[in-house]
């Protein structure tokens, strides 16, 4: 009886030494991760955990219409990219755990000499042994999968921005496509009217035959391009579905209109916003963080740990009992972890020159968006308030002189073709203008509405509780 107290009384002393460098402090706030990460340059959404992307419900036939704000939200709600993205914060939160468990102690049985010749005798030898990890491994480990799961955290957000910039464009892709194809049909009904006008002053006389064939032609160069924009529309209706992760098409008229003019700052203001703000970079400078505390924990394993033991011996033959006690470390006469050292040397430089390449990445990106987003705004201005009035009152002017016979049937082709070409470029530049305006809003990531109502709720604005 004495012997086993002694050694549940050694086993006690080994565990309470190895205790001591256990720090659970925190573990459990960390058990379960945020579905949608932080930065702190990013206001933080409602508590994720509670209330899962995945669970909001989406019903389209409720919603009558679809606005730009419900088409993202459904899409961050629905993406099967942003799905992942959070699973993998889960991973890093799991992780953060696993990094800091302490080695489970080992129980071994030995029986020797049993059955000799001589009669009863062996021995019988039961042994518990620990792992003691010196060095602050533990911790170090720990520091080092918390910084991976911030990483997570900064890609989950980066992936967030991108799912709704993604959706931005298809949506616009789409309500362009749909006044391309309103065009197409204005343009079928002018062409239709210039054929029964061109049909007339051939039977008055005033016009020849190829007057009315070639209105004929350009009717069904009309008819035509009117089908093109029609698959077209259907097609980029296709697109924003799969942008918004769903598997049926959207088929509910789309509210937002293409020539709302976003709400941008200057180029400076909004690479400033870029730099503080963008998660790629928060990525990055994570990453830092991350080799800087990698390398502290490869100098800090190259410290030995220490193995303790304790058990008791029973021997047949002296029928004594004792206690054998134990411990011992590696030598690190060869190994002591220099390459993985220098390793983490290297990944710390690496993360830094990486830090600077994204900072220039997104100032380049940013460059041209602006450039393209502020030459199209310029220039889907100079459309609608002058060019497109101009070019409807030449068509329509040219028209009545040509009804009455006072201009040829060339003329009114041309003019026809200046409204055409007006209209057409009027809304490309208006599709490029927010698509450029989408990416700007991905880089700067400033603004998201999607984190503060559902799919049919306006988006809660400033001083809205």
């Amino acid at each position: 009886m004495k012997i086993l107290s002694l050694t549940v009384t050694g086993f006690l002393l080994v565990a309470g030494g190895c205790a001591s460098p256990m720090d659970w402090s925190g573990a459990g706030d960390e058990s379960l991760p945020n579905r949608e990460p932080t930065r702190a340059s990013l206001e933080p959404a409602t508590d994720p955990g509670s209330q899962q992307r995945s669970d909001i419900p989406i019903d389209l036939a409720s919603l009558g219409s679809l606005s730009l704000d419900d088409a993202i939200r459904i899409g961050i709600a629905s993406s099967p990219v942003l799905k992942r993205a959070g699973y993998q914060v889960d991973i890093a939160a799991g992780q953060v755990i696993q990094a800091g468990l302490y080695p489970n102690p080992s129980l071994s049985f030995n029986g020797e000499g049993f059955g000799t010749s001589a009669g009863a005798g062996g021995e019988t030898i039961y042994r518990v042994e620990q792992e003691i990890v010196l060095g602050g491994k533990i911790e170090r480990a720990r520091k080092v999968a918390r910084a991976d799961q911030r990483v997570a955290r900064a890609a989950f957000v980066s992936e967030e921005f991108a799912v709704a910039s993604r959706v931005s464009r298809a949506y616009y892709a789409a309500v362009a496509a749909r006044e391309r194809l309103q065009n197409r049909q204005n343009l079928l009904d002018l062409a239709t009217q210039l054929l029964e006008a061109a049909s007339t002053q051939v039977d008055a006389g005033s016009a020849t035959e190829p007057d009315r064939l070639r209105a004929q032609v350009v009717f069904e160069q009309a008819a035509i391009e009117l089908d093109n924009a029609r698959l077209a529309e259907g097609a980029s209706k296709r697109t924003l579905s799969r942008a918004m992760g769903l598997d049926q098409t959207v088929d509910l008229e789309l509210s937002t209109e293409v020539d709302q003019r976003p709400e941008l700052g200057d180029l400076e203001t909004t690479a400033a916003k870029v730099l503080d703000a963008n998660s790629r970079l928060e990525v990055a400078r994570l990453s830092v963080e991350r080799a800087r505390r990698a390398h502290d924990l490869a100098k800090a394993r190259a410290i030995p740990n220490l193995t303790a033991s304790i058990g008791p011996r029973y021997s047949d033959i002296d029928n004594e009992t004792t206690v054998d006690l134990g411990i011992g470390m590696q030598i690190p006469l060869f190994d002591r972890n220099q390459g993985n050292i220098r390793s983490a040397i290297a990944q710390r430089l690496s993360a830094s020159a990486e830090l600077k390449s994204v900072q220039l990445e997104l100032l380049e990106e940013v460059s041209q968006a602006w450039a393209v987003y502020e030459a199209t705004r310029v220039a889907t201005q100079r459309y609608r308030e002058r060019l497109l009035p101009k070019a409807e009152l030449t068509l329509e002017l040219t028209r009545q002189a040509y009804e009455r016979g006072k201009t040829d049937y060339l003329r009114l082709l041309d003019a026809q073709q200046v409204v055409i070409e007006s209209r057409i470029a009027y809304v490309d530049a208006l599709e490029r203008m927010q698509e450029a305006a989408a990416l700007l809003r991905e880089l700067a990531q400033t603004d998201a509405p999607w984190r503060s109502s559902h799919p049919g709720q306006a988006p809660a604005t400033e001083g809205t509780p």
